[in-house]
């Protein structure tokens, strides 16, 4: 399989998993991550926005990236609000300790699981944002790849310095 069409599955699997958790937040009380969202969003903004306005913005902006992702539109700008969105799904690790772990060491509650395998989604995103493809199809030659930020991040280059 070539390297555009992994991209591409990659893409669209973001774009329904971004859809279908979204499209739920519509109808209260479908999701499972409902009073979570609320709270953590309420925390978040001070308790300024509303939980029943708060629920339908982020249905909103999941729905939104759902899209943009299945249509392959504004691919990089959709991963940096998909990334800022996947930085919030942390927040309760913080907000609601007692609801994340669970009293054994390391263990974690379903919540806790459902935060962690944001994860995952992370390193999709990632890899998403940093794939280019030539034109033609064809792989991007090596060069391009020693100047991006992993790859001087992994080999110990300078990361202030212009590749």
């Amino acid at each position: 399989m070539g390297k555009s069409i992994k991209e591409r599955m990659l893409s669209i699997s973001m774009g329904v998993v971004y859809f279908w958790f979204g499209a739920l937040k519509f109808v209260p009380n479908l999701s499972p991550a409902e009073d979570l969202a609320k709270n953590t969003i309420h925390h978040l903004t001070f308790g300024l926005i509303p939980d029943e306005v708060s629920i339908i913005l982020l249905a909103i902006w999941e729905v939104g990236l759902g899209f943009l992702f299945v249509l392959g539109l504004f691919r990089r700008q959709a991963v940096i609000l998909a990334l800022i969105h996947m930085v919030c799904t942390f927040t309760p690790l913080l907000f609601f300790p007692n609801d994340v772990f669970g009293e054994e060491p390391l263990s974690l509650t379903l919540v806790g699981q459902y935060i962690m395998k944001n994860l995952i989604i992370i390193a999709v995103l990632i890899s998403i944002y940093e794939s280019k493809t030539a034109p033609t199809g064809q792989e991007v030659p090596s060069e391009n790849k020693k100047e991006s930020f992993p790859y001087r991040f992994i080999i110990g280059k300078n990361l202030f310095k212009k590749a």
